[in-house]
This record gives C-alpha cells, sequence and structure tokens, in this order.
C-alpha cells in the first residue's frame, strides 16, 4: 500500500510540527488486509524521546469528526507504534469511538504485560495544541488526541471522578508521558 495523495500532504504539514527526521513505517493488522501508516520523530530537544502519530486514521469518520492519533515515548520502547496501529484499528475496523476523555482498555497490557500502565486515555494533544489548531489537509478539519497510558487504578478513578480531576492530578504529580512503566499515582 503506497500513502495516498491526502495522507502525502497530511504527513507534509505535520512532520516539521512534532519533531525532526521524521520517518513513516507501515502497520498491517493480523488479516493482512488493513494497514495505517505511523510517524515517528525523535524530540527536538530530548534523543531519548520520540513522538508518534498516525497518518491516514483521518481518512476514516470517527464519530463525527476526523482524527489522528499521537502518542510520545521513550526511544528505548519499541512498542509504541504497535499501540497506536492497534487503536488505529480498531476505530476503523471495529467502529470503536475515540474522543477527549475516551479510554481504550488493555491495549498497553496486550504489548506492555509487566507494566502498570494497562489502557490508554485520550486527551488534548497539550504538547503542540496552537500549531495544530485548525488544522486542515483538503479542506477537512482534523482533529488529534494525545494518548497517555494509564493504570486500572488511574481509570477508576477516571469514571469515579471524571477526566477533569484525573488531568489534574495527572499535573500535581508531573507524571511522566513519556513513560510507559511509570508507576501508578493512585
Amino acid at each position: 500500500m503506497k500513502p495516498t495523495e491526502r495522507q502525502k500532504e497530511l504527513y507534509k504539514k505535520l512532520s516539521p510540527i512534532i519533531g525532526i527526521e521524521p520517518k513513516v513505517i507501515r502497520y498491517g493488522d493480523d488479516t493482512g488486509e488493513n494497514s495505517i501508516f505511523i510517524m515517528q520523530c525523535p524530540d527536538p530537544l530530548d534523543e531519548n524521546v520520540m513522538f508518534y502519530s498516525t497518518i491516514g486514521l483521518s481518512d476514516y469518520t470517527v464519530g463525527d469528526k476526523k482524527y489522528e492519533l499521537m502518542f510520545t515515548g521513550y526511544a528505548s520502547e519499541d512498542k509504541i507504534g504497535n499501540i497506536l496501529s492497534t487503536s488505529a484499528f480498531f476505530c476503523i475496523k471495529d467502529n470503536w469511538k475515540v474522543s477527549e476523555g475516551a479510554v481504550f482498555e488493555t491495549l498497553v497490557e496486550m504489548y506492555y504485560r509487566d507494566s502498570e500502565m494497562k489502557h490508554i486515555y485520550f486527551t488534548t494533544p497539550y504538547l503542540w495544541e496552537e500549531k495544530l489548531e485548525d488544522f486542515q489537509v483538503e479542506n477537512e478539519s482534523i482533529f488529534f488526541l494525545l494518548v497517555i497510558p494509564i493504570s486500572e487504578a488511574e481509570l477508576r478513578f477516571l469514571r469515579e471522578n471524571g477526566t477533569e480531576v484525573l488531568e489534574e492530578l495527572f499535573e500535581e504529580n508531573e507524571i511522566d508521558i513519556f513513560d510507559i512503566d511509570r508507576k501508578s499515582i493512585l
């Protein structure tokens, strides 16, 4: 599968926003029938950190919007692209809905069984928020969501207290969103 003109335009507009030396890898699903591109870039300020983004999820409408998903992680973690592509496949093939505050359960656990982080939580991509406002490709608005791994206890807390309170707790505890093996704050 080669990238479409739309995907190429998305890449050209997004790559200078999120990092340096971007490269794109094609990920296929288990059936070999579907694929998604994942762009990865080293953080220009910290070579130990990688930024990732789907390229092509926005070819599909999820809910009522066109989304691309972003993830951050330490360069030593080699399965973040897998988590991101699996998330995209659930949206494409199984009609899972992403939005701010949504959680895809057990996605981290599928790839990092020993991590306290088990699930992924979607929030605004605050690392690049201003640069991604009003982002368009082929005159269509594209919305971005940042993936943050969360623990089982953090998921329970989210369900009991809501997204705003969880995110305040993350800020107060200055969680390391790059560390997929971070300790749960609860």
